[in-house]
């Protein structure tokens, strides 16, 4: 072998070694893990209940027992999913042929409440309305379970990116850069709440989907009440210790 090709030879092997050890050395590219939003106090983010998770659990308003779960069909069963609109993630209901990750047709996200509560807002994500021929304005309904008995439907349509119908109490508007993402206050006005549940009505248009977004409430008088004792106690309790 001629001196010219042995360099060329040795060069090369240089060459790939190095690129070897640069590679074995180059740090694992890290993908950002979902980092849900935390809930508080008097509201519950969709986005803690978990992808392919069926049901979610949690204390809401100090005391509150809450479970949402994810229903297909008639049939107990179900799991979240997620879908991201103007960087705003709202739980829908995954496993279909479709690769729906929204509240479908024959799909719903039910709740249920340990006591009675006041609803003072939900939001609802990816509900939008398609101008021209071909367009559509998707429908969600919100079914409410009342503490002293009985239950009542409502429904919310999108007709526009900033304009929809609402049938039920309270006020909403759109809370989103491109509309999609509705925040209905007071929807049930002073009528205290135990469970809720979230679908697609009979006969609404099929292109009809959308996320649940947050459910915010407040406890009952008496529940405030204790609260403000508690506090009252605290702080008394903190006075005498600074005291002594």
């Amino acid at each position: 072998m001629k001196m010219r090709q042995l360099i060329q030879v040795a060069l090369l092997a240089v060459l790939v070694s190095t690129s070897v050890l640069a590679n074995a050395k180059a740090p694992a590219v890290i993908v950002p893990a979902f980092t849900p939003t935390a809930n508080t106090f008097n509201t519950i983010y969709a986005d803690n209940f978990g992808a392919g998770n069926h049901s979610y659990s949690t204390t809401f308003l100090g005391d509150i027992a809450t479970t949402f779960t994810a229903n297909v069909g008639n049939s107990n069963n179900g799991a979240f999913a997620y879908s991201t609109v103007d960087g705003i993630t709202g739980a829908g209901v995954g496993g279909r042929a479709n690769g729906s990750k929204e509240i479908d047709h024959a799909e719903s996200i039910s709740a249920t409440f340990s006591n009675g509560i006041y609803i003072t807002n939900l939001t609802l994500g990816s509900l939008v309305s398609i101008a021209g021929p071909s367009g559509f304005n998707e429908t969600a309904q919100i079914t409410a379970t009342f503490f002293g008995g009985g239950s009542a439907s409502y429904q919310f349509t999108a007709t526009g990116a900033t304009t929809a119908i609402w049938t039920g109490l309270g006020s909403f508007s759109n809370v989103s850069a491109d509309g999609g993402v509705w925040s209905i206050n007071n929807a049930f006005g002073n009528q205290r709440v135990i469970g809720l549940s979230f679908d697609i009505p009979h006969g609404a248009n099929p292109q009809s989907d959308f996320t649940l977004v947050s459910v915010s409430a407040v406890p009952e008088p008496e529940t405030y009440a204790l609260l403000l004792a508690g506090l009252g106690l605290i702080g008394c309790v903190a006075r005498r210790r600074k005291s002594a």
